[in-house]
């Protein structure tokens, strides 16, 4: 079955500030069909934390609906997801709790999506190592994209892909994780948290000790980081 392991962190700014963290994550697991999101509200925004989480639950809203059919395309969950995290924030002016979203979804007919909605990195590991970033869409000069913000359809990065295979992974992260990444470390730090964190049994807990001793100086931001991954069949005699 597949597994997951994530975790959000305050960032030194916000914990020095006495600020919640902004940044959520929501997974669900199943047989045939998983759901991965990671949010991150924006801090200049008010109500930037229930903007995250109303949009963690809004893809999980989304996507129980969309799974039913097989008729239903990419765009179609978007859409959704823009409707319910609207009936999410209820009273809150969209533009108050703006927030980011990395997305990935199956639907349990043989196909799955990665969408992307601002900052972060979304990124897909095969079995034999090889990793793909997603491409995110920017506007340039520091702006990004969010729910709550002027944006179109065409404003969400999207793709149709298989669903994860045996030994595959795929890592969505705020950019107070992926802004210190090395491209070309990323297979490393997707295979440690699967192959290290992922056989402890307070793996989520050691990765959030992980993501609060952050090694890379003056970090500020607060951190999300989620690993979902397909297990290797077992082998058989």
């Amino acid at each position: 079955m597949t597994r997951v392991v994530a975790t959000s962190v305050r960032g030194p700014a916000h914990i020095r500030d006495g600020v919640s963290c902004q940044d959520a994550w929501l997974a669900k697991l199943g047989t045939g069909a998983s759901l991965a999101v990671v949010c991150d509200g924006m801090g200049s925004r008010p109500h930037a934390r229930e903007g995250a989480r109303a949009a963690t639950l809004a893809a999980r809203d989304a996507w129980q609906v969309w799974r039913r059919s097989t008729a239903g395309s990419v765009e179609d969950l978007v859409r959704l997801l823009e409707v319910c995290w609207r009936l999410r924030i209820h009273a809150i002016p969209p533009e108050q709790a703006a927030a980011t979203c990395l997305l990935y979804a199956e639907d349990g007919h043989g196909r799955a999506i990665l969408a992307q909605l601002g900052d972060g990195i979304l990124a897909h590991r095969n079995k034999v190592g090889d990793v793909a970033v997603h491409p995110a869409r920017t506007r340039g000069f520091g702006i990004t994209h969010a729910l709550g913000t002027t944006h179109t359809l065409a404003d969400w990065s999207l793709s149709l892909i298989p669903p994860l295979q045996p030994s595959e992974s795929v890592m969505l992260a705020t950019d107070g994780v992926s802004e210190d990444l090395e491209r070309e470390r990323l297979g490393d730090l997707m295979s440690w948290v699967v192959e290290d964190l992922g056989t402890q049994r307070n793996a989520n807990l050691l990765l959030r000790s992980e993501l609060r001793n952050w090694p890379v100086p003056h970090h500020q931001d607060d951190k999300t980081l989620l690993v979902m991954w397909e297990p290797c069949s077992p082998s058989r005699e």
